[in-house]
């Protein structure tokens, strides 16, 4: 039987570690750029990125979490518990924290135009739940940990790793809030990848919390409480 194009491709991605390796500095390339604001956005590109490895892995984002949960009114109600408490503790404790320690304060500048602006807040409410929530999990919690997970010959090593690695990228990508939200980023970033690895890789648990993070945040800056 002849063997398509296609799937020689997806042997030499899922098994050749140096191919890999090109992948993730392809990512890393990308994040960079973004934080050089060369591009405006490196989800959009690592998403399609990892559309097409999936794709030639003959794989697909349910094998990375997007999977339906057992039960979604206790997944969705663990997933509001968790971003609320979660965006409660940054601006109480860690933000003001990270604050003291860099002198510097977390630059929400870019968020300005919101404040007291419904059609905004509206605005950046879809961006939050379409770009960040779905797009940012998927990507960063998804693909990319799940590729550094296949570059080492232990796998579970290969994801906790990834974890961070994935995290670290993932702050890279909020060069533009300052060292205090670089550093408070990569730390919910961290969070976020230790609830998908312990909830067995499901993405729909962070995909919500992180949601729900973010419009917590967005409505406490349009009300002019935050920050």
């Amino acid at each position: 039987m002849t063997t398509s194009i296609r799937e020689r491709i997806g042997a030499v991605l899922r098994e050749n570690r140096l191919v890999i390796a090109g992948e993730l500095a392809i990512i890393v390339l990308i994040q960079y750029l973004q934080s050089l604001r060369v591009i405006s956005s490196a989800t959009i590109f690592l998403f399609l990125i990892g559309w097409a490895s999936l794709w030639f892995r003959n794989s697909g984002w349910k094998a990375l979490g997007m999977r339906r949960p057992t039960s979604w009114l206790r997944t969705s109600a663990i997933a509001i518990a968790i971003g609320v408490a979660y965006q409660f503790v940054s601006m109480r404790v860690i933000v003001p924290f990270l604050h003291r320690i860099t002198n510097e304060p977390l630059d929400l500048s870019q968020f300005e135009s919101l404040r007291g602006n419904i059609a905004m807040l509206a605005v950046w409410l879809v961006v939050a739940w379409v770009i960040a929530a779905f797009g940012e999990e998927m990507v960063y919690r998804g693909y990319v940990l799940n590729r550094f997970g296949d570059i080492f010959q232990n796998p579970q090593t290969g994801l906790w790793i990834g974890a961070i690695a994935s995290s670290a990228l993932f702050a890279l990508g909020h060069a533009y809030q300052g060292v205090t939200g670089v550093v408070e980023t990569f730390i919910f970033a961290c969070v976020m990848a230790l609830i998908y690895l312990v909830n067995q890789r499901n993405l729909w648990l962070i995909i919500i919390a992180h949601g729900v993070y973010d419009t917590v945040a967005f409505i406490m800056i349009y009300l002019g409480l935050y920050p």
